[in-house]
């Protein structure tokens, strides 16, 4: 495609391999073995140091140093803690790192929402964290419609630790990530060996095979590779696989300049589809405004079904593009293809200047093709139709029987979107390249840092959309509505061809997103004091082109049986012969300036303020901000192209031992202001564009304690979050300034006790959350809650370990983020069909699933 450059990307390609063989070649043989250019860190147990605060951060940082003489906010998880908490998500690792916020009931495909510090989830996705892997981002935007950046990595055996830097310094060591950066560090054959492992699902569908294997061909030459396959049907029921594919990872490292410099290539191949979870429905008990005592309705186990069904695999469309007929899959979910390869290199020259490069192309395409539901009773979907329309199952058991509020498997009918996006193209590349050197200056160390970040990221997409109704319910079947006269209003459950959400849903993308961002760094340590600076100027180019819907005058006919009946007569295609341009530039500054003193070996502290800013992608198309004749930014709307994020804080490091054992703390204070464009085309509560901001206060609590085989791992994050501005809600009277968002809970825990017998281990973690609000208005407030993952792990020989999880053992009904309903009568109506106090649909935590994994390490 245009896009890239191919010819100089393959040269490019080449010069990578036939430098590696050089360097192969003309290294010394007989070298030591390699010590790490950034070391990892020993186990803390080992070292007596309980938080790591040894390690040296590689994360966001300027120079090597360790998390004691840092001025920033940074967690390690490491592989074990992960193993045993047994994350059926990628974004359900995330729960063991204070300060994030991970909304991860999406299920294993992805589409979840991330945040961090109170920053806003406006638009879904993550739009202020970066998800990275060894240093550079999967995707430049976390948010993107259909693509957020956990679509585009898979967690596995290949991992050595994932590094969290929370603020700070994340402003001008990345670009758009002013909120966090989340480091997916790989192994790379440090140590001789590796493991394999297999899982299998004890109440569920799934089996998992995972392998990783890595170790020194030569002292100067080593390597890492591993990946997994999975099969099944994921965490919740689906009565068919939707779960499949399979990710292999590798790197190989060539150590020279007696083991000061190393040149790395890696690769990843990703294919992968596994399914995403919607708003589910579920009685509730209300008190006042209080949502609380969350229960299955009668004919859906809000724990374990899902919106599959397998009356609901497919389809038909018009379009995306044109006229032309198809067929959508509905049971694939979320869909990745990502291949990548890279290079690291690292050397430091004579002179003492070093020079770190890290490059990785990334060729991604994927999809989106599920079911969303929308809640409402037969009477209300009716209602929407007109005077004398009546139901009828248009599959099923029940097929061509008429459609009452007796026979619907649970007295509800969703009218939602039946979603088969396609991304052909989200590729991505990406180069950081810096050259930095330390001097002597008197009894102090003076180091600078310059470097120059460019990125390109495609998006690609085209959206077909439709309304469709169909019977709440495991595995629920269609129903189509016929008016007074038994005409067809819908075709298969099909309120129309790519009508959903005010017809918005056949577009076209095909943007491309260019950033160039040069940065520096300073340095100066004396003594027990640490001071850094640094500076970013990010510069994004957009260019490209979308296209919306037009209206079809008269429908299609979809199906060519030559008359236009039911859904044919609300058709929507994509406007091809009236594209948009995308053609402006924005730009942004980024500082930040902390001081840490080290009071002495096992006590420091340090203070931060910070700028960052993140860059507005394709969620600025489609709205006033964009001309649509030029592609420029309208008058007025570099603010809306760019969020801004301030930051201050103040942190305090503390470790100590004991006879009895050894404990540690790192606390952080913050205080964070954004003010932010927010556009939602799928949003049905508040406006789909505003233009608001945020005050947030809180505190991180990081803790670890450890007597004996007991170990204690406890974090928690408090947060004050406010609405300081809301453009559209001051204009019409119904202000929300002064409320606090929706979703945002004060509190945020995790609580992970443990036992080491010898032979065997057991813990469990408890993560939980205070009440939220679910709607910006502040008008409902839901209950609070806390889940229990539990593990056992026994050595039945040497190198074999079984171990067995539970997630949720207790199987609670717990909701992340609110409800989706606008108002408490809404709640109370829905009730009343099947004589509840109320229903709400929202999207739930799966409930109790145990597995069980067999791990040999060779």
């Amino acid at each position: 495609m245009k896009h890239y450059n191919k010819r100089a990307l393959c040269a490019a390609v080449q010069s990578i391999f036939a430098a590696s063989a050089v360097a192969a070649l003309t290294a010394p043989v007989a070298q030591a073995q390699e010590a790490a250019a950034a070391p990892a860190a020993a186990p803390a147990a080992k070292q007596g140091d309980t938080l790591g605060l040894n390690t040296v951060v590689v994360t966001g940082v300027s120079g090597g140093k360790s998390k004691m003489r840092s001025s920033i906010s940074v967690t390690d998880v490491d592989a074990q803690q992960i193993a045993d908490f047994a994350p059926r998500s990628e974004a359900e690792v995330l729960h063991l790192i204070p300060g994030i916020r991970a909304e991860s009931s999406a299920g294993p495909g992805g589409n979840s929402n991330i945040t961090v510090r109170g920053l806003p989830i406006a638009s879904g996705g993550s739009k202020y964290v970066q998800l990275q892997e060894d240093g550079l981002p999967v995707v430049e935007f976390g948010d993107m419609n259909f693509a957020n950046n956990d679509y585009w990595l898979r967690y596995d055996a290949n991992v050595e630790r994932v590094e969290t830097v929370r603020g700070g310094s994340a402003s001008t060591f990345a670009s758009h990530a002013p909120g966090a950066i989340i480091n997916f560090i790989s192994k790379t054959g440090e140590e001789d060996g590796g493991t394999v492992s297999l899982s299998h699902g004890l109440n569920y569908k799934e089996n998992r095979t995972d392998l990783e294997y890595g170790g020194h061909i030569r002292p100067d030459l080593r390597f890492h590779i591993g990946g997994f396959y999975r099969d099944g049907e994921g965490p919740r029921a689906s009565s068919y696989n939707t779960e499949r594919g399979y990710q292999i990872k590798g790197n190989i490292t060539k150590t020279f300049n007696n083991d000061k410099g190393y040149f790395r290539v890696n690769f990843k191949a990703l294919d992968d589809h596994a399914p995403t979870y919607t708003s589910m429905p579920a009685k509730a008990e209300i008190s006042g405004n209080k949502l609380s005592g969350f229960s299955n309705i009668p004919g859906f186990d809000i724990l374990r079904d899902s919106q599959n069904s397998i009356y609901n695999t497919s389809a038909p469309k018009v379009g995306p593009v044109g006229t032309a007929a198809g067929v959508a899959d509905l049971t694939k979910g979320i869909s990745v293809k990502s291949n990548s390869i890279g290079f690291e290199f690292h050397n430091q020259f004579d002179g003492g200047y070093t020079v770190d490069d890290k490059f990785r192309y990334t060729s991604q395409s994927g999809a989106f093709q599920s079911q969303f539901w929308g809640l409402d009773t037969l009477a209300g979907t009716l209602a929407g139709f007109g005077a004398g329309a009546t139901a009828v199952y248009a599959n099923g058991p029940k097929v061509g029987r008429a459609v009452t509020q007796a026979n619907l498997a649970t007295g509800y009918i969703s009218n939602g979107a039946a979603i088969d996006v396609h991304t052909p193209d989200i590729g991505h590349y990406a180069n950081d390249l810096s050259v930095g050197r330390n001097w002597k200056v008197g009894s102090a160390t003076v180091g600078g840092k310059a470097g120059y970040y460019h990125a390109n990221q495609n998006i690609v997409e085209q959206w077909s959309i439709s309304g469709r109704l169909m019977e709440v319910g495991r595995d629920g079947a269609l129903i189509d509505i016929r008016n007074a006269s038994g005409a067809a209003l819908t075709t298969m459950g099909l309120t129309g061809y790519n009508d959903q959400w005010g017809g918005c849903c056949a577009r076209n993308y095909d943007a491309q997103y260019m950033t160039d961002a040069p940065y520096l760094g300073l340095t100066y340590a004396n003594g027990p004091l640490d001071i850094d600076a640094s500076v970013r100027h990010d510069s994004v180019k957009a260019s490209g082109s979308y296209t919306g819907p037009m209206q079809v005058a008269g429908g299609v006919d979809a199906n060519g049986d030559g008359s236009i009946t039911g859904a044919e007569r609300n058709v929507y295609v994509i406007d091809t012969a009236h594209p948009h341009p995308v053609n402006y530039k924005v730009s942004y500054n980024s500082y930040s300036l902390g001081a840490n003193y080290q009071f002495d070996k096992d006590v420091s502290s340090f203070a931060r303020v910070s700028r960052g800013g993140r860059a507005i992608a394709d969620r600025l198309l489609f709205s006033s901000n964009i001309d649509a004749n030029t592609g420029a930014l309208a008058a007025g709307a570099d603010a809306a192209a760019v969020a801004q994020v301030k930051q201050v804080e103040i942190g305090l490091k503390y470790r100590g031992r004991r006879d009895w054992g050894s404990f540690g703390l790192f606390s952080t204070l913050y205080h964070t202001t954004v003010s932010e464009f927010d556009y939602d085309q799928t949003r049905t509560i508040g406006p789909k564009l505003n233009q608001t901001g945020y005050r947030s206060n809180g505190v991180e609590l990081e803790s670890v304690l450890r007597i004996g085989g007991f170990a204690l791992n406890a974090n928690a994050t408090y947060t004050d979050l406010k609405i300081t501005s809301d453009l559209v809600g001051q204009a019409t009277g119904n202000s929300t300034v002064g409320n606090t968002p929706h979703g945002t809970p004060r509190w945020l825990f995790s609580i992970s006790p443990r036992y080491d017998f010898g032979v065997a281990q057991v813990g469990f973690t408890v993560v939980g959350q205070s009440k939220v609000w679910s709607d910006d208005a502040d008008t409902m407030q839901v209950e609070g809650r806390s889940l229990v993952n539990a593990f056992a792990n026994y050595n039945v020989a040497p190198n074999t370990t079984l171990s067995l999880n539970v997630n949720n053992l207790f199987n609670k009904v717990a909701f992340s983020g609110g409800v989706d309903q606008g108002s408490l009568a809404q709640i109370r109506a829905l009730g009343a069909a099947i004589g509840a106090q109320g229903v709400v649909s929202s999207r739930p935590e799966t409930g109790r699933t145990a597995s069980v994994s067999i791990r040999y390490a060779f």
